[in-house]
């Protein structure tokens, strides 16, 4: 089954429930960190627990800071990498936040990638 590109949905409200944890999902958050300390334009990653506008259901989203804001391209690559991890026919929603959306967040979860605190990567040969 092949990839489907992302879908850029606006929504009038994200609330922060709390964060994602488990056994895949720190496995996803490996292969993001990795990613995400060789792409220069993000500065924090969260893998969080959201409701969308006034829909009571709970969703896991990606939730990401970068330097510019929502990057179509980036989640194009963010989206592959699950969808090899968890197949095509599975979706993940992407977050990308503004300041005040981070600030709401980080109040109920905690960052798995922050690139101030990122070290450069080393050579493993």
């Amino acid at each position: 089954m092949a990839f489907d590109h992302p879908q850029k949905i606006q929504v009038p409200q994200v609330r922060f429930v709390g964060e994602q944890d488990g056994p895949p999902e720190r496995e996803l958050k490996g292969k993001l960190v990795e990613f995400f300390g060789r792409d220069k334009s993000v500065r924090a990653a969260y893998l969080a627990r959201v409701m969308f506008g006034e829909v009571t259901n709970i969703n896991v989203a990606l939730c990401v800071r970068t330097q510019f804001g929502s990057d179509p391209g980036l989640a194009d690559k963010v989206g592959r990498i699950f969808a090899s991890m968890f197949g095509a026919h599975e979706h993940m929603d992407i977050v990308f936040l503004n300041e005040q959306q981070e600030a709401q967040l980080t109040k109920v979860c905690a960052a798995f990638f922050n690139a101030s605190n990122a070290r450069p990567e080393q050579s493993k040969e």
